[in-house]
């Protein structure tokens, strides 16, 4: 590797770095809510294994991640939320530099890689969201290689794809899903992207396929043995069915936040205001489906819009808020023009090549995920995962508009014309959201518990 784009990539991740451990001082300081949910069964798994899990609203997945990287020890909760977050922060670095490697080997170029490694990691909002103990950034970074994985990436022996690639992709899907078991619409994803790449280059077997299946039972099975010891059932999900209710929730939200300051109620609602009062998301579209199809895509919008920087709100007005917002609908913008390119590229030649189908399958990786989402009353958090695909697709279209023809130079100006209109347009629809905002009074005994002088309280708070 060139000494300058060693420079250049060592310098983004110690940029990355100074960036993650700024979010990490600026955060909640401890656990609460969710956080305190992983905290207490990262315990349950140190002191009584898979045997005492307590919940069916949980999988065993995070849990697990949090109670290895902290040793199994008793930890106060500071001390976790540090361990976890250099774990988080390691993470993002290793799985961002495997994705960018592999995409160096699907578009042959290292440069390209160099490319898609310094725009993931210097992410801001993967960065801020590494200080967190809750499973979104795992998750994300899981979904991540196993696209990534599934990308076809030529041999330059001429061999063909071995059984690694498939069983790696699936094993980390698998993973995925037992860290936050909605993921499961990211292996069936998966199976479409594999039936799509043997149909195209026809250079994948039954071995491939069995290694797929061996890669996405061994994450998924300590769940189902869980759920068949407490219920009876084989189900490698939760058992209790969530989706339901959050899709009710998000009839007459469009996102939610958590609040953690002093005399004010958790609830950070957004309120949707084509919410005309109908009791199920199916009389909502039947009755007024133009106000049922602005709300899905609002929520869209909305799981992108990072409008605060950390999942906990400590404070409603950051002084960096506008900065984060900015750079974030840049970047979405980006890998949105770059998808664009790679796509009339291949349209104008008649001809998906590796660097395409790479697009394509993140592409309908990407739009599984946030399809699932769309009904539900959404955090910011929960599109991490989009955040993470952004950069192969930017490095993509990057590869897709470099060269000196006059197509290409008319496509980089019309991408840079763009870039400012979009991203004023995106800023102008999330004040707009923002300005729908309420905090209702609820009493919360989690913030009183923690924030509040001893009362009559549970000693730890509960996770929501």
């Amino acid at each position: 590797m060139p000494s300058r784009r060693r420079i250049g990539i060592l310098a983004a991740t110690a940029a990355a770095a100074a960036v993650a451990c700024a979010g990490f001082v600026a955060g909640y300081p401890s656990v609460i809510y969710d956080s305190w949910g992983y905290y207490y069964l990262a315990g349950i798994l140190r002191t009584a294994g898979l045997a005492g899990w307590p919940t069916d609203v949980r999988t065993y997945g995070y849990p697990l991640f949090a109670a290895v990287v902290t040793g199994f020890r008793d930890l106060p909760p500071e001390e976790f939320r540090l361990i976890v977050f250099a774990a988080q922060l390691a993470a993002l670095f290793v799985a961002t530099a495997l994705a960018a490697r592999r995409l160096g080997r699907v578009l042959g170029s290292p440069g390209f890689a160099a490319t898609a490694y310094v725009l993931g990691v210097l992410n801001p909002v993967l960065l801020l969201h590494a200080s967190e103990p809750l499973s979104d950034l795992l998750s994300a970074l899981l979904i991540l290689l196993a696209v990534a994985f599934s990308w076809r990436a030529p041999d330059p022996r001429g061999k063909g794809e071995s059984a690694g690639a498939p069983f790696l992709a699936f094993l980390c899907a698998g993973a995925a899903v037992a860290v936050r078991p909605a993921n499961v619409v990211v292996v069936a994803a998966l199976a479409v992207v594999w039936i799509a790449r043997a149909i195209r280059w026809r250079d994948l077997g039954v071995r491939h396929a069995a290694a797929a299946a061996a890669g996405v039972l061994p994450p998924i099975l300590p769940q189902m043995w869980i759920n068949h010891r407490m219920f009876g059932s084989f189900n490698p999900l939760i058992q209790r069915h969530l989706y339901s209710e959050q899709a009710s929730w998000g009839m007459g939200a469009l996102k939610y936040a958590t609040l953690v300051i002093p005399d004010r109620s958790p609830f950070l609602i957004y309120v949707n205001p084509f919410y005309r009062g109908d009791p199920s998301p199916r009389v909502f579209l039947e009755k007024h489906p133009l106000g049922y199809a602005a709300t899905l895509a609002l929520h869209g919008f909305g799981i992108l819009d990072h409008d605060f920087p950390f999942t906990y709100v400590t404070d409603l007005e950051p002084s960096f808020r506008g900065l984060l917002a900015a750079s974030n609908f840049l970047l979405l913008y980006l890998a949105a023009a770059g998808a664009f390119a790679v796509a009339v590229r291949a349209l104008l030649r008649r001809e998906l090549d590796e660097g395409a189908f790479a697009v394509a399958a993140t592409a309908l990786v990407a739009g599984a995920y946030a399809a699932l989402y769309l009904p539900v009353e959404i955090e910011s958090r929960f599109g991490l995962p989009l955040q993470a695909l952004a950069a192969p697709m930017i490095a993509c279209g990057f590869a897709a508009l470099a060269g000196p023809g006059r197509l290409q130079r008319v496509s980089r100006a019309l991408v840079v014309a763009g870039a400012v209109p979009c991203v004023a347009a995106a800023l102008w629809l999330s004040g707009w959201i923002e300005g729908h905002r309420t905090n209702p009074f609820i009493e919360s005994p989690a913030n009183s518990s923690v924030m509040g002088p001893p009362r009559t309280r549970p000693p730890h708070p509960s996770p929501r």
